[in-house]
């Protein structure tokens, strides 16, 4: 218990940086769901717009959505 007293700060302060790498996680994962990548900008301007992106000949979404 004398432990748990003199770090309890510590401990807050621990407890609401996971929770925030947690939420930041599963937002990114939830992107990737929905098939939306890292990059906002669109691919003009990327260096490597030509091979993180296939040109998609119909309109089938490029990632299968579970649901």
């Amino acid at each position: 218990m004398f432990f748990l007293k003199q770090n309890a700060g510590t401990i807050l302060v621990l407890l609401v940086l996971i929770a925030i790498v947690a939420f930041i996680i599963k937002g990114m994962i939830d992107d990737r769901k929905h098939g939306r990548t890292s990059c906002s900008h669109g691919c003009s301007n990327c260096a490597l717009h030509g091979s993180c992106h296939k040109i998609r000949t119909n309109n089938k979404p490029k990632y299968r959505i579970n649901s």
